[in-house]
């Protein structure tokens, strides 16, 4: 069935080319134009032939001009044959355009992501051979709003197409205009939760290239980044785009500030993506970074990998706008429980806990606290967990010498029974930390993973080590496949198959095989 389909689809194309030749090649096969447009309102999920097909032919009628109405002003509309070829050819345009569109919202996947191709590359060719004379550089916006009112006002996730429109987001000028068409379309007092997601995905993704925080004064430099700018429309002969790294950081913030007035944080879905927009692309682009305390700290109360987002932005607002956050480190203490590990914001966590953690005038109870808490989770965890959480301990003991006071030489029933260390409390500096020992590290020398056993021991090495500098050696191993095959090189130089090793091609005396089966020459 799939081949038949298969087969099928290329005698379609082949039949969409030949048409598309014949009408390129000469006005007798007009009709071709009208008969592939009338192929849309087919009942088909596979769209991807025909727009493959209008892409070719309205690109190559661009390059060559046919669209260009001339019009002169106060002067009779022109009702010649030439004439009103022309408008027919640019309602065929604008027709194929919205049909693309179309394609957008419904059909299979494929042909979704090949209908927004289509309609950007249509935008592309529009822009280098524009429908009206031009002598400056142009950019079609009308299609470019057109392209984002079809991705926002979807009743379904537009993640998919979204996903592939990156592609087009490199582009400078589809960046510049891009923000620009979005801030004007944000205006909406209650929008529905898929306008909120898809709004912050394609938002997300204008902003994926840097935008520079400061213009360069120097014209040497301005002139090296319009040579080194990728720019979507741009026309041999004509000015390169005028880019404006400052009209963009004003539209992203226009648009932050109607995304503000949504509520974003009903949905877990809706709250994470605002997040993950804010602290990974917007926070450097805010004109009034601290307006965004109130979102943060509340998210930061949360609980879960809401939470472990939140607290990269406080960790923003702490370090450079000199906001303060009340019991900081007990609510970063409160983050580290199992659950943790079943969240992909896990590496995040560790590594902003290793900044938070890394001035060496913090209290030797609140940083035994997360030393004996990060090496109990190391015990439940998996080893890629475990290894990255002996990494953070090792950090703690060699910023603190004083805390390798706490380095058991003993794992014993009696010492782990006696235990002072509370694990249920939530606040660092009333878990009686100081009193215990991190007999955990001595446990996890005996790991089955050799490689959390030999980080262990690393660990334990450069505690004992006279140098306070020297530092634990970790095994650089983090795949469990490669160790299983190391450990397999080590033992095993060969494999043998059977028992008795076969001198001809007949089968060993002693084969029961030869009680069922009688083996003919």
């Amino acid at each position: 069935m799939a081949a038949v389909q298969l087969n099928l689809s290329k005698m379609i194309s082949a039949q969409l080319r030949n048409k598309a030749n014949e009408f390129l090649n000469s006005r007798k096969h007009a009709n071709n134009l009208a008969d592939i447009l009338q192929m849309f309102e087919a009942e088909t999920e596979n769209f991807t032939p025909l727009l493959l097909t209008i892409e070719v032919i309205f690109t190559e009628l661009l390059k060559r001009g046919d669209l260009i109405q001339h019009i002169v002003p106060l002067k009779p509309i022109d009702h010649s044959p030439e004439a009103e070829y022309t408008r027919w050819l640019c309602e065929c345009y604008e027709a194929a355009i919205n049909r693309a569109l179309e394609c957008v919202r419904r059909g299979k996947t494929s042909s979704r992501l090949q209908a927004l191709v289509t309609a950007c590359k249509l935008l592309q060719a529009e822009g280098k051979h524009p429908l009206e004379e031009t002598t400056g550089y142009f950019f079609p916006s009308v299609r470019l709003k057109n392209i984002f009112t079809v991705l926002l006002d979807s009743e379904t996730s537009m993640s998919a197409p979204i996903a592939r429109f990156q592609e087009f987001t490199e582009y400078r000028d589809v960046q510049q205009h891009g923000l620009k068409v979005l801030s004007a379309l944000a205006f909406r007092k209650s929008p529905s939760p898929v306008y909120m997601q898809n709004f912050l995905e394609l938002l997300d993704k204008l902003l994926a290239a840097e935008i520079p925080t400061e213009n360069k004064s120097k014209s040497k430099g301005r002139d090296n980044d319009e040579n080194e700018m990728k720019v979507l429309c741009a026309a041999e002969g004509k000015p390169n785009f005028p880019y404006n790294p400052a009209m963009c950081r004003r539209f992203a913030n226009r648009c932050w500030s109607y995304a503000c007035q949504w509520p974003l944080c009903e949905e877990p879905r809706t709250h994470r993506r605002a997040l993950l927009l804010l602290v990974e692309r917007l926070m450097p682009l805010l004109n009034k970074p601290h307006l965004a305390t109130d979102m943060l700290c509340d998210s930061l109360d949360a609980g879960g990998p809401i939470s472990m987002l939140a607290l990269q932005g406080v960790l923003e607002l702490v370090r450079h706008h000199n906001i303060d956050y009340p019991d900081m480190y007990d609510r970063l203490y409160a983050m580290f429980e199992p659950e943790m590990f079943a969240t992909r914001y896990k590496k995040r966590l560790m590594h902003l806990a290793d900044i938070f953690l890394s001035s060496t005038h913090l209290p030797e109870s609140l940083v035994a606290a997360f030393a004996k808490r990060l090496s109990r989770l190391a015990l439940v965890s998996s080893p890629e967990d475990a290894i990255g959480l002996l990494q953070l301990v090792a950090n703690l003991l060699m910023r603190h010498p004083a805390l390798k006071r706490m380095i058991c030489c003993e794992d014993t029933p009696a010492i782990m029974s006696n235990d002072p260390y509370v694990m249920e409390e939530s606040s660092a500096r009333r878990a009686r930390a100081l009193g215990s020992s991190l007999w955990e590290l001595r446990a996890l020398r005996r790991h089955w993973a050799p490689a959390v056993g030999a980080a262990a021991a690393g660990l334990l090495a450069a505690a004992d080590a006279r140098d306070p500098r020297a530092a634990p050696v970790w095994l650089a191993r983090d795949d469990d496949c490669a160790l299983f095959d190391a450990e397999l090189k080590k033992r095993f130089k060969t494999i043998e198959l059977n028992f008795i090793r076969p001198q001809t091609m007949a089968l060993p005396s002693g084969e029961r095989l030869l009680q069922y089966w009688d083996l003919m020459a």
